[in-house]
């Protein structure tokens, strides 16, 4: 089956480091995940980083760009489309769900060190923008 869905991922950042978040399968990303029914990208975008995280916007956010990929999920073919923004943190402590095994603050010249996965790549090249 093919699926096809809306997510948002958010590049917060706290004096001049990233928030990245590690999945179990050892991929690493941004806070983010899909837009439930009725709901703005903005509003995931915000709602997603508060329940991976515990963090919230300092302020406004700020849109970056898009991204997707295709990949085999399973047995479904999936399209994930992703909406990007951006946004500064009053704090670094930061709690992880349960979602992710990790988390991290790092300079985004760190980032090369990390497997990200297909939807996070692109992000730091926004970020440059």
């Amino acid at each position: 089956m093919r699926v096809q869905e809306l997510n948002v991922y958010i590049a917060a950042s706290n004096n001049g480091r990233l928030l990245f978040l590690k999945r179990p399968n050892d991929l690493w990303e941004f806070p983010g995940g899909r837009v439930e029914w009725g709901e703005s990208p903005e509003q995931a975008a915000v709602r997603e980083l508060k329940e991976e995280t515990a963090l919230v916007p300092a302020g406004q956010l700020k849109m970056l760009g898009m991204t997707s990929a295709t990949y085999r999920k399973g047995e479904d073919d999936k399209h994930s489309i992703y909406i990007v923004y951006s946004c500064e943190t009053s704090s670094d402590r930061h709690i992880i769900s349960r979602e992710h095994a990790d988390g991290r603050w790092l300079f985004p010249r760190e980032a090369q060190y990390l497997k990200l996965g297909l939807n996070a790549e692109p992000v730091l090249e926004m970020l440059k923008e």
